[in-house]
């Protein structure tokens, strides 16, 4: 009878702890796992209808995939990307609980979004793995720097350790979402320093949300400048 009763009760305990990561249902298959399938298909990653060069997001999602007039202008100074998705949602939302509100228990189902994202662009191994940077006194006023936080995850995925101090941040700025878009290229200009040579070396830069690219386009131009023949950026979510 206690055999049995065991055998109950870890059957329960095996089925509570399969729940979904976002909505925390239980999830009747273990393969469903960490999102049930309403969840996963709130969190579907964009397959198209986006610019190739900065990830900017058309209004049709089921559009092909090509690059916006901006990009034929002007290339970004890196050579390529990938990314989850559009920054809105549910896919807001769990950024928000990881930044913000430090729920790092999260963690499972960002590895999830950053593995797919990583599979699905097939970018090339890089050489380094660098987070985007913050100041010092900025991560301890907020506990972490939550690009680092991913920059570890991607990590994992990819067999390659991140390089947490390969870029520094040299002066304060202003917060990037007090300012309109002209103004925040000029609050980050020159903000960012390699720490160490990159000569020849293929870089890919890592952060969570990517909004007009001024701060990875500084980041990637103090690279460039360190000696780095190629950089590609890695985000979860492109803001419109």
């Amino acid at each position: 009878m206690v055999g049995a009763l065991s055998r109950v009760l870890a059957s329960v305990l095996h089925a509570a702890g399969r729940r979904c990561q976002y909505c925390a249902a239980v999830l009747r298959h273990a393969g469903d796992f960490p999102l049930c399938p309403d969840c996963r298909e709130l969190l579907a990653p964009r397959v198209g209808g986006y610019c190739p060069d900065c990830g900017i997001c058309y209004a049709d999602p089921a559009a092909p995939v090509y690059s916006c007039l901006a990009c034929r202008r002007s290339k970004p100074p890196w050579s390529a990307l990938a990314f989850h998705g559009l920054y809105s949602g549910a896919l807001r939302d769990i950024i928000h609980r990881h930044k913000f509100s430090h729920d790092h228990g999260q963690g499972q189902l960002l590895a999830h979004l950053l593995r797919q994202a990583w599979d699905r662009h097939g970018l090339a191994r890089p050489d380094c793995i660098l987070p985007v940077p913050m100041l010092p006194a900025k991560v301890l006023s907020r506990g972490f720097n939550q690009s680092v936080e991913l920059a570890r995850m991607l990590g994992k995925a990819t067999g390659l350790a991140p390089k947490p101090c390969g870029l520094r941040k040299t002066r304060d700025t202003m917060a990037q979402s007090s300012l309109g878009r002209a103004e925040r290229h000029r609050n980050v200009a020159g903000a960012f320093k390699a720490a160490t040579d990159m000569t020849g070396q293929h870089v890919l830069l890592v952060d969570d949300v990517m909004t007009t690219g001024a701060t990875l386009t500084a980041c990637a131009e103090a690279c460039r400048v360190a000696g780095a023949r190629r950089v590609d950026i890695f985000f979860l979510g492109r803001a419109v």
